[in-house]
């Protein structure tokens, strides 16, 4: 065999090959998926909370908005007015549909009427179908009650996306809002419970629509 050709045999013989480290690469690879997972669940698990909002500030009114189950949002509206955040609940009540001949209005009225006690409480007449149309009717309600200032009182999960509109769209007026607090825990343990994460994932659909669309409506702002 020709001398080039031995030496260059014996050359490539003792020069190790550079290969890659697999179990290394692995590892990385396996550390950032995890990173990732574990990021995901930490934003999962506060999609909730980051939905709500309970920071009621000393106001003229307080706005019981229309909807949710039961009578929590009236009943937290109550409690902030023992407290002195606000001297006149304004309860918003369909007037569009009746329920054996009275509308929803009707009945709060007729509640409040016999009610001594919430005499400082008020029906405020609504037509609207979302928390977007709801506040025109809000805004005659207001200035009825010559108000310059408002808490929204309204379901945990909705607080984010209704103080949102109620500023993007009335700005003259100074807001603050109010969670109900019910369920208990909702916000922290929204998966627990089938009721309490189709809540959330409803009201996260809305969020991105109110954020993504209805925002930059033309009449956005009522004046």
């Amino acid at each position: 065999m020709p001398r080039s050709q031995v030496e260059a045999q014996t050359a490539a013989a003792g020069t190790p090959s550079r290969k890659p480290f697999p179990t290394v690469k692995r590892l990385v690879w396996l550390v950032v998926l995890v990173a990732l997972i574990v990021g995901l669940l930490w934003l999962l698990s506060h999609s909730g909370s980051f939905l709500v909002i309970n920071a009621p500030e000393r106001s003229d009114v307080m706005v019981v908005l229309a909807g949710g189950e039961g009578s929590s949002r009236f009943a937290q509206a109550i409690r902030l007015q023992k407290m002195g955040y606000a001297p006149v609940i304004l309860i918003d009540a369909d007037v569009s549909r009746d329920f054996y001949g009275k509308s929803e209005a009707d009945l709060v009225r007729d509640y409040l009427n016999r009610t001594p006690s919430l005499r400082n409480a008020q029906v405020c007449p609504t037509m609207a179908d979302s928390t977007y149309g709801e506040v025109v009717d809000v805004e005659r309600c207001l200035k009825q009650a010559h108000a310059a200032s408002a808490i929204v009182v309204t379901s945990d999960f909705h607080t984010r996306r209704a103080l949102s509109i109620f500023r993007a769209r009335l700005p003259q007026y100074q807001w603050s809002v109010a969670a109900s607090s019910w369920p208990a825990n909702a916000a922290e343990q929204w998966w627990k419970h089938r009721w309490w994460a189709k809540t959330v994932i409803d009201e996260w659909e809305k969020y991105l629509w109110w954020e993504l669309v209805d925002r930059w409506r033309s009449g956005l702002v009522l004046s």
